[in-house]
């Protein structure tokens, strides 16, 4: 069968791993000019690691892993306000737990299928066309991919799902009230002020945490509430907003801002799911955040994306006679899982952000006790099965 899949992130290159496998010939379609490598540290857990070993790539995301002596909830003042140790909070997964950088696992997966899978870079999608027996993506360039098979894995604001449905980009998209924004400071100052943890301080609304990585440079992460959804934010504007939201702040937070300027990979966007009713139309369906986007606050957003394009992959393998039933068959084994997780998500925001003073100590407590042994067996970390 051929496939075209639209997205080269972690869902479409996952796919097009599976899709070769078995002998599928797979055409990724990504309008980057390059892998991308902005983004932030993930958790990696739940079924995606399961779906990692399976593809023998378990050495690898070791070699990217990043040891992070701890967490640390700090004062505003600079002093430790509490820290929880990493290998008692990787043992809650029993000790099935990663933490990298997105691009990094991108990385790894395109390793994996560049030489058995035609890339195509600098490739958007401007209209989609078609009939019983093929489906054609016209691109950007004027050139056409045709295909028994489409897969939109573009992400959020998937093209494929616009041009599939006939709406627009955001139509789908459910805003849970969040912003996000994340940059690699390459500054020396700034790392002598950090160690080998994971430090965060919290306010009510308003959160920011930093951490050393690779090359003797330090990421950050800040998310803070905000009642409206505002569309597309520039460079500008989006520091201008994190120096209103956080410039209040001591610790080592003026220098993250300042920093911010230089920054030549800044990531900012709204915390936001997708909820899609059906995940077919046609020869054409979706994987990953174009169709289940759980939110960066449920933290398994690469896990999921890995379990959905196996589960994709294993259902077409199942049913290699008839599309419409392996199209029917996949999302019949995912959506309600997803939906149990977007809610699950949705309720655990205010825990992760709280916005009071009250809320915020109730869940400093709460997760200082989660890594107690008596506690620990309570902790239950909602995920998806994978199909066997």
């Amino acid at each position: 069968m051929d496939v075209s899949i639209v997205g080269g992130g972690i869902a479409g290159l996952t796919l097009a791993y599976w899709l070769s496998e078995r002998g599928d010939r797979v055409t990724v379609l990504e309008k980057s000019s390059s892998l991308r490598a902005e983004g932030f540290m993930i958790d990696f857990f739940g079924p995606g690691y399961d779906v990692a070993e399976m593809m023998g790539i378990h050495d690898e995301l070791k070699t990217i892993h990043y040891p992070v002596d701890a967490l640390v909830f700090m004062k505003n003042s600079g002093e430790e306000k509490y820290r929880i140790p990493y290998q008692k909070m990787r043992s809650l997964m029993n000790n099935k737990h990663y933490n990298f950088m997105r691009g990094d696992l991108e990385q790894v997966l395109y390793e994996k299928i560049r030489d058995r899978v035609d890339v195509k870079f600098n490739a958007s999608p401007i209209s989609i066309d078609q009939d019983e027996n093929n489906v054609t993506v016209t691109l950007s360039d004027g050139s056409t991919v045709t295909s028994d098979l489409l897969v939109g894995a573009d992400g959020m604001r998937s093209a494929v799902r616009s041009l599939a449905f006939n709406e627009d980009r955001n139509h789908s998209i459910r805003y849970i009230g969040y912003y996000t924004a994340a940059y690699i400071i390459d500054d020396p100052e700034i790392l002598k002020k950090t160690g080998g943890s994971f430090y965060t301080y919290s306010e009510p609304g308003r959160q920011v945490s930093v951490y050393p990585i690779r090359g003797d440079k330090v990421a950050t992460f800040f998310l803070y509430t905000n009642p409206e959804q505002q569309g597309h934010v520039n460079k500008e504007e989006a520091l201008r907003q994190l120096t209103e939201k956080f410039g209040h702040m001591d610790w080592i937070v003026p220098d993250l801002l300042r920093a911010g300027n230089d920054a030549n990979d800044f990531y900012f966007d709204e915390v936001s799911q997708v909820e899609l009713s059906e995940w077919k139309n046609g020869r054409i369906t979706f994987v990953g955040d174009s169709c289940q986007c759980v939110s960066l606050l449920a933290g398994q957003g690469a896990s999921m994306a890995m379990a959905g394009a196996y589960t994709l992959a294993k259902s077409l393998e199942e049913h290699p006679a008839d599309l419409t039933h392996a199209l029917s068959e996949y999302e019949h084994s995912l959506h309600s899982d997803i939906e149990t997780l977007q809610r699950s998500a949705r309720k655990f925001a205010n825990y992760f952000l709280p916005d009071s003073w009250w809320r915020l100590y109730v869940r400093d407590v709460l997760t200082r006790a989660s890594i107690l042994p008596g506690v620990r067996k309570f902790v239950n970390f909602k995920t998806v099965r994978l199909p066997k």
